[in-house]
Formats: structure tokens, C-alpha cells, sequence
């Protein structure tokens, strides 16, 4: 689909939805005050300036005060950081249900 993005307005309008989605889960679990950053990591932004053009726009237009910086390591090093952080009560992600619900594990 990238590659067909300059050309084809569908597929441009079908990168310019799924930044649209991305920002707005960014923002969802981004902290109000600080200063937060986001980092951009996984398969899907192989695809290029595609999606990272309108991506960055809707971070820009919903994230003002968020930094875009380098991602420490891949979608599961996020994803265990997060585990970890949850689990010795340092979690500084607001607590927002659509993004983020924690399921306790069975007998607890």
C-alpha cells in the first residue's frame, strides 16, 4: 500500500486513518503534564515516509508538548517494560482502560 500512497488517494486516505488511530492511542496514554516522549517502533513503520509523514503531523497536532525520540528496543521490550513497571507499582502511564486494562491473574 505505501508504495502506491503518492498515486493513489485511497491508499493515501487509508495511511492518513491508520496515523489518525496511532496519534490518538499515543494520546490516550500519554501523561497531561512533563514532558513525555514518544517513540515510534514495530513492523509497520517499514512502510516509510507514508505513514511516517502523516503520522508525524497528528502527533504534532495532538502531542504538542510530547518529544518524538529513538525507541529503546522492539514492540516486546515495550511491552515487558510495561509488564515490569505494572508489577512493582511504578507504572507512570495514566490510567486510561481503552488503551491499557490489566487482567489479574486467576486466584487472585
Amino acid at each position: 500500500m505505501a508504495p502506491c500512497a503518492a498515486h493513489e488517494p485511497v491508499a493515501a486516505g487509508i495511511l492518513r486513518a491508520v496515523a489518525r488511530h496511532m496519534a490518538e492511542s499515543a494520546a490516550a496514554g500519554c501523561p497531561a503534564d512533563g514532558e513525555p516522549q514518544v517513540a515510534l517502533t514495530g513492523a509497520m513503520f517499514r512502510m516509510g515516509e507514508p505513514l511516517l509523514v502523516p503520522l508525524r503531523e497528528e502527533l504534532a497536532s495532538r502531542l504538542p508538548h510530547a518529544r518524538q525520540v529513538p525507541a529503546e528496543g522492539d514492540p516486546l521490550h515495550g511491552s515487558v517494560r510495561i509488564a515490569s513497571e505494572l508489577a512493582a507499582g511504578r507504572l507512570t502511564l495514566p490510567g486510561e482502560p481503552t488503551v491499557l486494562c490489566v487482567v489479574p491473574a486467576q486466584g487472585d
